[in-house]
């Protein structure tokens, strides 16, 4: 369902938009700072020989607002899920696949990054069995990320996150006629797939 039919059927208010851009940038600081990566680097014995310094710089040196290439995204996101998954290799599986090849195509940076933490963060995924799913793909200029992960039981719904919340504020900032964003789940599995079409904030 497209985000116009979307706002038609849905009774909530659009937010007002100094809150749109407040919840906009708190979903890109957790994406770039994830404070459960930092906590498992912080409590892991062998944390110094990690590479999570080098990640961090970058992250930190990066722009907020320009656009970066889709190649660039995906590695990035590649970087923190090798990072995450040094710090909990005991407890998270996870099977991943991304265009990796160049493209010219340029998207807003780290926005791909929450429906990924909100798996880590609020799924089950401590065997290996039930590991966390990425799957990412490029037909012309509209990107696909669908993510899944195991329910947690302990969790109400993994839909009603402040990581969602914030990134649906983003998405509506960075992209607001040109994405959709459905999540739905069963008794086993939650599932997040996002389509975006990539270009210019304006278009």
């Amino acid at each position: 369902m497209s985000v116009f039919l979307k706002r038609i059927f849905n009774k909530e208010k659009t937010k007002p938009d100094d809150l749109l851009v407040a919840e906009a940038r708190l979903s890109l600081e957790q994406s770039k700072l994830d404070k459960e990566l930092l906590l498992a680097h912080f409590k892991n014995e062998q944390s110094i020989f990690s590479d999570l310094g080098p990640y961090l710089q970058d992250v930190l040196q990066s722009g907020d607002d320009s656009r970066i290439s889709l190649a660039e995204e995906l590695k990035n996101i590649e970087r923190y899920i090798g990072l995450y998954g040094h710090y909990r290799k005991n407890e998270i599986q996870v099977l991943y696949d991304f265009p990796l090849e160049e493209k010219v195509e340029v998207i807003a940076p780290f926005i791909l990054f929450p429906l990924i933490q909100n798996a880590f963060h609020y799924g089950y995924h401590v065997e290996a069995k039930y590991p966390v799913r990425v799957r990412g793909r490029l037909v012309g200029k509209m990107f696909s990320l669908e993510v899944s992960n195991r329910i947690n039981h302990y969790i109400t719904d993994q839909r009603n996150t402040d990581i969602i919340q914030f990134f649906r504020s983003r998405l509506d900032y960075e992209y607001p006629n040109n994405y959709d964003l459905i999540l739905n789940s069963n008794s086993n599995i939650f599932k997040a797939s996002l389509r975006l079409e990539l270009g210019d904030r304006n278009l």
